[in-house]
């Protein structure tokens, strides 16, 4: 697994001697159903290995030949641009992501019903145009923000912060794996399904949610969106997938089911990025047939898209049958107390001095949501499910991006301890061996493990890790002022839970040793430093410090693969086959 980094081709690069008109004075002419078939276009590349990743191949496959010239203008405009720059033609790339979703939705709402009324050449001009200034707009200008939203930064910090801002309102989208969405995806939704319906409180809601799309059960509600996710892995070229129904006893059932997909759920969501498309990943052509608009988010529905719908209908419960604040049921109740509980359950198995959080909340207050002591090893964990608001992640202000991330996981502004905190307050006790819950240790010789597992992919990003690790290193250094040894505390890890999800039985089949995978992600990433390595070139070691600020999953992930002992598929296709049975 590679990360995704090209660079992104702006309007003022092929066009530069012309001032761009506003996105909607593109539009104008072209009617809503071709802009929508044209966004759908742009979001069906594929994300690894599309036939449009190359410039050249991208004007070759976009423009028809009415629009010859204006293509020969394009690459000699490209390629001069290029040359002008350290990189290489195949280093860059029309096609993006965030402009691509930006595009849908402008025209979503900004495109008219009616007739188009320029030629295709016309309409192909100006559908370009419009992508590229979206590039100008998405990328490069955002750009400008991070440079001098960063500027303040030492210099120590400030890679970090870079990478951070330019990324964040991307990554989750430019970096991701469909086998690993699918699989992740569907195991959550299990564990989500079978979590409500083992509570007494939630059978009202479950019957609620299941009448609403007209199924028995969620058995039944996830059969019905399998094939949604299998055209997607099997289509076999880019571009927009079609879904269309066969003529059978089921065709009214499916229809209807279809049809509450793809409706318009915008007023369910709360402040994400791109609510449209999150809402509708596929839209109505005619009455049997389907458009996907965005794999990825037709992908995320199947649990991300789940939370969404269930608070929906919770919502619109009466007072004495929903759920109070469905929202924290969801994120202490389930992500804490069963996911994340069963999940380190079935990594670290019956070995070692454990404790779960509901366990240790009785014994006493501040502490870890999970424990556990391997000999002389102490491993902290602190789970987070929360997001960011979409302006902050789409914003690309490093301040911004700091002040709310510093809220959710360092400390409030009246000093509320979060995630660091926490899980230094906890080191503190650990090194004093005033830890009310174990004692079978010596402080002088113990190592601790301080990991923080998240629950939404899109804090998956470079830099991110590093930046919080900073703030851990801070307090830290607090309590060596304390008079604290911590020569044997390791970095601040960051995993998120799809990653520990996708790799786990790795651990639980003792393939690899958890603590292992942290020493070197500690070691080689977020400690890492040229001084004392060995590199062919200059360029080999500016690189090598570049991939060390990758995310701990891009680490596990490759080397799972390398070692092809991954075996969660087994496991996704026996809770598949449950789906039938």
């Amino acid at each position: 697994m590679g990360l995704t980094s090209k660079l992104t081709i702006p309007f003022n690069a092929i066009f530069p001697d012309e001032e761009p008109l506003e996105i909607e004075d593109y539009f104008e002419g072209i009617n809503r159903d071709t802009l929508l078939k044209m966004g759908s276009f742009f979001l069906g590349f594929k994300d690894d290995g599309s036939d449009y990743s190359h410039p050249f191949d991208f004007i070759r496959k976009f423009f028809s030949h009415e629009n010859s010239e204006l293509a020969q203008l394009v690459r000699e405009n490209l390629i001069e641009h290029v040359s002008e720059e350290r990189y290489n033609v195949e280093d860059y790339s029309f096609s993006y992501v965030v402009s691509s979703l930006a595009f849908f939705e402008k025209a979503f709402d900004l495109a008219e019903e009616g007739k188009t009324t320029l030629t295709n050449a016309e309409v192909e001009i100006n559908v370009f145009k419009a992508f590229l200034l979206l590039n100008q707009i998405k990328n490069t200008d955002s750009g400008i923000l991070v440079s001098e939203s960063t500027k303040d930064c030492t210099l120590e910090r400030k890679p970090a912060a870079i990478l951070l801002s330019l990324q964040l309102n991307n990554f989750d989208f430019t970096n991701y794996r469909t086998d690993k969405l699918i699989v992740t995806q569907l195991i959550r939704a299990i564990s989500l399904f079978k979590f409500l319906e083992s509570k007494d409180s939630c059978a009202l809601l479950l019957n609620s949610f299941y009448a609403f799309y007209g199924v028995d059960d969620y058995k039944e509600y996830l059969r019905r969106l399998l094939p949604l996710s299998i055209s997607i892995v099997k289509r076999y070229k880019e571009g927009h997938t079609d879904i269309e129904l066969n003529d059978d006893e089921h065709l009214e059932s499916n229809v209807a089911f279809l049809d509450k997909i793809s409706a318009d759920e915008t007023v369910i969501l709360e402040d994400v990025d791109f609510r449209k498309l999150r809402a509708s990943p596929i839209y109505k052509l005619s009455d049997f047939k389907y458009r996907i608009i965005s794999p990825q988010f037709v992908l995320e529905t199947i649990f991300n898209g789940l939370y969404w719908k269930l608070k929906h209908i919770n919502d619109g419960l009466s007072a004495g049958d929903r759920i109070s604040n469905f929202l924290d049921f969801k994120t202490y109740e389930f992500s804490e107390k069963y996911v994340l509980h069963t999940l380190l359950q079935e990594i670290f198995g019956r070995r070692f001095f454990q404790r779960n959080g509901t366990e240790l909340d009785e014994i006493c207050d501040g502490a870890p949501d999970y424990y556990v002591r391997n000999g002389k090893r102490i491993f902290l964990f602190e789970s987070k499910d929360i997001m960011l608001n979409a302006n902050v992640k789409q914003s690309s202000d490093y301040n911004e991006i700091q002040h709310e991330l510093k809220k959710k996981l360092y400390k409030k502004g009246d000093g509320t301890p979060k995630a660091i905190v926490q899980l230094i307050n906890t080191i503190r006790k650990a090194l004093a061996k005033t830890l009310e819950y174990d004692s079978g240790y010596s402080p002088r010789s113990v190592i601790i493990f301080p990991v923080l597992v998240l629950h939404n992919r899109m804090f998956n990003v470079g830099g991110f890790n590093k930046i919080l690790n900073f703030w851990f290193q801070d307090e830290l250094q607090c309590l060596r002022e304390e008079g604290f040894d911590t020569k044997n505390v390791m970095p601040l890890i960051v995993v998120d839970i799809d990653t520990l999800i996708f790799n786990k039985n790795v651990f639980i089949d003792r393939k690899l040793k958890f603590k292992d995978v942290l020493t070197e992600y500690a070691d080689d990433y977020i400690n890492f430093t040229v001084q004392g390595r060995r590199y062919i070139n200059e360029d080999a070691a500016i690189q090598a410090n570049k991939d060390s600020y990758v995310p701990f999953s891009y680490l596990l992930d490759s080397k799972v693969d390398k070692m092809n002992v991954r075996t969660i598929k087994d496991e996704l296709m026996e809770k598949g086959y449950s789906l039938f049975a």
